[in-house]
């Protein structure tokens, strides 16, 4: 059972006991290996988008119909995608990163600004995923409203034939 602050008693400084340091040096180890995942994923998505930027222009044949200048912007709009999703994919991973080199010196050195900044790194990487869900609901949001209006103005314009 949690002390509450409700109940009036003086909180006692923390103290990181033997449990909690394994717990923390676990999840650094697997913070660390999710970041290092996290960068070549970055490295591989990199890759993809300047093969799409520089073989775009002979990927032609692939776009049946379209003339070769608006198939080389649709590849390379994708490129760009592509490099968008690595750019935002590569800070959480430099956030957990961060966290475990961190939390291990600090661990190992029993240093309080590595301590410190370790869970700083670790705010920030919760603030980015926070940040970032909340854009993506209110680019859904955003979707629905606009597919629910169009679908009934289709069906206003249906009734009328």
């Amino acid at each position: 059972m949690m002390p509450s602050a409700a109940s009036g008693e003086v909180p006692k400084k923390l103290v990181i006991d033997q449990t909690a340091r394994s717990f923390l040096s676990e999840t650094a180890k697997w913070g660390k290996f999710l970041a290092i995942i996290g960068f070549v994923l970055c490295g591989l998505i990199v890759v993809v988008a300047l093969f799409l930027f520089f073989a775009g222009g002979t990927m032609t044949s692939a776009f049946k119909g379209m003339n070769s200048a608006l198939a080389g912007a649709a590849t390379g709009f994708i490129g760009f995608i592509y490099l968008l999703l690595a750019l935002v994919y590569y800070f959480p991973s430099k956030y957990l990163y961060d966290f475990s080199v961190y939390i291990k010196q600090a661990l190992a050195l029993e240093d309080q600004e590595s301590l410190n900044y370790a869970f700083e790194r670790l705010k920030s990487l919760y603030k980015f995923w926070a940040i970032l869900m909340i854009i993506l609901l209110s680019f859904y949001a955003f979707i629905i409203i606009f597919a629910v209006l169009v679908g009934g103005f289709a069906a206003s314009q249906l009734q009328g034939v």
